[in-house]
């Protein structure tokens, strides 16, 4: 869906994309190619909502979070996997991060099922634990015997030459441990100066020497040469059926990368499914149904302010909105006119990522195009004032081709001459009502606006005078909070007598904007 900066950040597109953000590189790399193939279509755009729907009907929200957690650790195989279906050898850390990889994927199949999910919905490479179960018995990976038989003799065969060494190495020990008095034990070994100053035995050899100690090893007679020699040639010759073994496990796991592949290609489905489902368990989610002429919410929800609204301990209205082609919106300030835009353009933005939108039905049309005109537009860039730039944003919006847009215009051409303004909304509300393949949702302070241009006029119920003269000015926390509480969300068909009311004054009254001054613009207002 096309929005440009102003628009997105107005209609919450940046919470909505941080909300969605995937927990693996896995996701994040679907996400990148589901980004990248373009918007979806409608019949696309209601079968990924439906199935969204359908799947966290099924998940436990706890479970699914558990899921959501377990992904996060799973390893990128894929490098490893690359180099191995390129020839190159694969060493131990290798195979450990690979059983890691395995143990991560039985992680995320035993909470996704434990959340309720499908066990045939798994992502499988169930061989790539099996190739290595014989090397994983303990946290690590060790090229175990059990993987080959001739590297399990060769093994015997160099421990059997280790034994020679050593029993060569105990000769000449003992043979010189009467001169020295005693046995050496490791193949250097220390002779202290004061308890033997003499010349050393025949057969040790001086490495180091100090003024206090000499450093010595034995010297080797041919019997012990021709043993070390034998045990060389045998490391020679394991290390040799070592990388062979190591090898054929690199080719067996190359043989797996298909299903490593496609394994890892749907845990990064899954993330991303699982970030949407979080979201239909936090907001509740509807499958969308689509029609040209109309756009009509019911009991949705606008996010990231009934996030932001909870964070500070109140609740969101759902609001219902019934717009067809285009509508002013009227109703007192703090009334939620600017939140009832932003709704409309969050829920296109959902429909068009694949995201149930927050609501208990949704009806519109395959919106591509969003825009919004007004609410504090200014291009300090080119330092156009507020007015300048939103009149440059409202021709920017009617040259734009005419496929299925959403048009939300908010208190346009109020900082100008209120005459003047409200001439300017009659004739741009106009235009966007001749605009083929539009939706336009229109707020507005001024009066007759609607009426004048010859479209629908939707009222924000707003609260009785008799209950905003019942909030007393205090605290501008508890303020808001009674003012929210005695305010009724409902947007509702206004009509013939309904002005474009504010409340701007007893609204200030609450605000705590000083007594004298309030006073003294109500007299004005009575003029």
């Amino acid at each position: 869906m096309i929005a440009d900066a102003f628009t997105a950040e107005r209609i919450g597109a940046a919470w909505l994309r941080a909300a969605l953000t995937p927990v693996s590189d896995f996701g994040r790399r679907a996400e990148d190619a589901a980004t990248a193939a373009g918007p979806l279509d409608a019949a696309s755009a209601r079968e990924r909502c439906a199935a969204i729907v359908r799947l966290a009907a099924a998940l436990d929200p706890d479970g699914a979070g558990r899921a959501r957690v377990a992904l996060r650790t799973v390893p990128d195989p894929l490098a490893i996997v690359s180099r191995a279906r390129a020839g190159d050898p694969l060493g131990d850390v290798d195979f450990y991060e690979l059983g890691r990889f395995a143990d991560a994927l039985d992680a995320v199949a035993h909470a996704w099922v434990q959340a309720g999910g499908a066990a045939d919905e798994l992502p499988v490479a169930s061989a790539v634990g099996t190739v290595l179960a014989p090397g994983r018995s303990g946290a690590g990976f060790y090229l175990a015997d059990a993987f080959d038989p001739v590297l399990a003799d060769a093994r015997t065969t160099m421990a059997e030459a280790d034994t020679r060494v050593e029993r060569e190495r105990t000769r000449l020990a003992e043979a010189i441990a009467e001169e020295l008095g005693f046995v050496p034990a490791a193949e250097e070994f220390v002779i202290v100066r004061e308890q033997h100053a003499g010349p050393l035995p025949h057969g040790v050899r001086v490495v180091r020497e100090t003024p206090a100690y000499r450093l010595c090893t034995l010297e080797r007679d041919m019997p012990a040469l021709l043993a070390e020699t034998e045990r060389d040639g045998e490391r020679r010759l394991l290390a040799a059926e070592e990388e062979r073994v190591r090898r054929e496990l690199a080719d067996a796991i190359a043989r797996e990368r298909e299903a490593i592949v496609a394994a890892v290609a749907r845990l990064g489905e899954l993330d991303c499914a699982l970030a949407r489902v979080a979201l239909v368990h936090r907001f509740g989610g509807c499958v969308p149904t689509f029609a040209d002429d109309a756009f009509v919410l019911t009991e949705a929800t606008f996010a990231p302010l009934a996030e932001a609204l909870a964070g500070e301990g109140r609740t969101y209205t759902p609001l219902s909105i019934d717009l067809r082609g285009t509508a002013v919106l009227t109703g007192p300030n703090m009334g939620g006119k600017s939140a009832a835009l932003a709704l409309c353009g969050f829920v296109a933005l959902c429909v068009a990522a694949g995201v149930p939108p927050p609501a208990r039905a949704v009806t519109l049309p395959p919106i591509r195009r969003v825009a919004w005109i007004g609410g504090g537009d200014v291009d300090r860039v080119r330092l156009l004032s507020a007015f300048a730039a939103e009149v440059v944003r409202a021709r920017d919006a009617l040259a734009a081709p005419e496929f299925p847009a959403l048009v939300l215009v908010d208190e346009y051409a109020r900082t100008t001459g209120p005459r003047e303004g409200r001439a300017l909304l009659i004739a741009l509300v106009e235009a966007l009502a001749a605009r083929a393949h539009t939706s336009a949702f229109v707020a507005t302070h001024f009066d007759g606006v609607a009426e004048a241009a010859r479209v629908a006029h939707l009222w924000v119920s707003g609260v009785a005078p008799a209950a905003l003269d019942g909030i007393a000015a205090g605290d501008l926390s508890d303020a808001l909070g009674a003012l929210a509480s005695a305010m009724d969300y409902r947007i509702v068909p206004a009509g013939p007598d309904v002005a474009a009311g504010s409340d701007a004054i007893a609204l200030a009254r609450i605000l705590g904007l000083p007594a004298a001054l309030v006073a003294r613009a109500s007299v004005i207002y009575e003029r």
